[in-house]
């Protein structure tokens, strides 16, 4: 009777280790790239209901409006309290903040941790361009 032996060798234990390694090492960064991107049309998303409302400030006063309070829409902060006043709008992932200029700007939360390719960012949108900059190089090549 032939006794035959079944299992891999230890070199073929490390070369998949060292495939699966390669292969994560390739796949984690893009998994931060697409969930930073989602967090992205998130702020956009904002953007485009402040833009609506600002542009109803606009119409009605002939300026824009820095104050939360005198959006026809109600923004709620993270813990669900209504944004008001000149200050910052704490939400989940973005505090966005307006200027009378018609800007709107949306600084990167520390928590949850964004990316170390990307940090702690913050986006610029402009209502009269329809145009949206990032303070941060990697954010520009990768978000936008």
């Amino acid at each position: 009777m032939i006794k035959i032996r079944g299992g891999f060798t230890l070199i073929e234990l490390l070369v998949v280790v060292l495939i699966i390694g390669v292969l994560s090492s390739m796949a984690i960064p893009q998994y931060f790239k697409v969930v930073e991107k989602a967090r992205m049309a998130e702020a956009q998303s904002t953007f485009s209901t402040v833009k609506s409302a600002q542009s109803r400030v606009m119409a009605k006063n002939g300026k824009y409006t820095n104050n939360w309070g005198d959006l026809d829409l109600a923004f709620s902060d993270s813990s669900g309290a209504a944004c008001a006043g000149t200050g910052g709008c704490v939400q989940k992932i973005f505090t966005y903040m307006l200027d009378e200029d018609g800007t709107v700007y949306a600084t990167r939360n520390p928590t949850p941790t964004p990316a170390s390719a990307y940090g702690r960012y913050t986006l610029l949108y402009d209502i009269n361009s329809g145009v949206t900059t990032c303070t941060q190089a990697n954010c520009i090549i990768d978000l936008i």
